[in-house]
């Protein structure tokens, strides 16, 4: 070890993505379950900046709220963007409900199982897009940086 602490990172906003819930729907539930939680300190554990401090209290909290430990939620790697998918069986299924609907030949069993699968589909595809976009904005701050020999103080963009 150089003598340096590793950056601890919250998995917070990627959880949040998975369970397609946002920082003030966590707190309400937060609220719900008895534990009071200033709003601002979400934000600053869903955001993907390396965490300064914790409140352990609130961090058991959001544990206990997901059933997770908190290593699931605290890390000391620089969380990757996890994408989800449905499963084969599933996405098999509804390639096939698709085509049946597209024939016109859906049962009225099949349309339930049909729309359930594509709100299934739809719902993991927002929470990809939320992901990717948290994932867009950090690769974003990383790219830009000022230039301290520029008078004026330009925006350069670094691929």
């Amino acid at each position: 070890m150089n003598g340096q602490l590793p950056d601890a990172y919250s998995l917070l906003g990627l959880i949040l993505a998975r369970e397609n819930l946002s920082v003030l729907a966590l707190r309400r539930k937060l609220e719900a379950a008895g534990v009071p939680v200033n709003v601002k300190s979400l934000y600053r554990l869903a955001e993907d900046a390396p965490i300064q401090k914790i409140d352990l209290r609130i961090a058991a909290a959001i544990c206990q709220a997901f059933g997770i430990a908190l290593g699931e939620l605290i890390s000391f790697e620089r969380p990757k963007a996890q994408l989800r998918r449905l499963d084969g069986k599933a996405q098999a299924r509804l390639d096939a409900l698709m085509s049946k609907n597209n024939e016109g030949q859906l049962t009225v069993t099949e349309r339930k199982e049909f729309v359930a699968l594509a709100g299934e589909a739809h719902r993991i595809s927002m929470a990809n897009a939320r992901t990717l976009l948290a994932e867009g904005r950090r690769a974003g701050k990383q790219i830009v940086r000022r230039k301290q020999r520029s008078p004026s103080k330009r925006v350069e963009i670094v691929a």
